[in-house]
């Protein structure tokens, strides 16, 4: 099983954006994600800046949206 940070769209009723861990299986299939948007967290400031260039990373991928319970990307 693999994971990364993604970025999910979220229509309740306004439309808004957060970043969060989604879980692929060995084919790549998203098969889960967190329920709670992702916070940046470092134990010193070289964490912290390490784990926002992680999240910032998920800026460059392709924008997911939940549809009927399953992540769909945006084309």
């Amino acid at each position: 099983m693999s994971w990364n940070h993604r970025v999910i769209k979220k229509v309740d009723p306004d439309v808004y954006y957060e970043i969060h861990e989604v879980y692929y299986d060995e084919d790549g299939v998203i098969n889960g994600w967190t329920q709670d948007a992702i916070t940046p967290y470092g134990m010193d400031l070289e964490d912290l800046k390490l784990d926002l260039t992680h999240l910032l990373s998920a800026l460059d991928k392709p924008i997911l949206e939940l549809v009927d319970g399953k992540l769909m990307e945006i084309k």
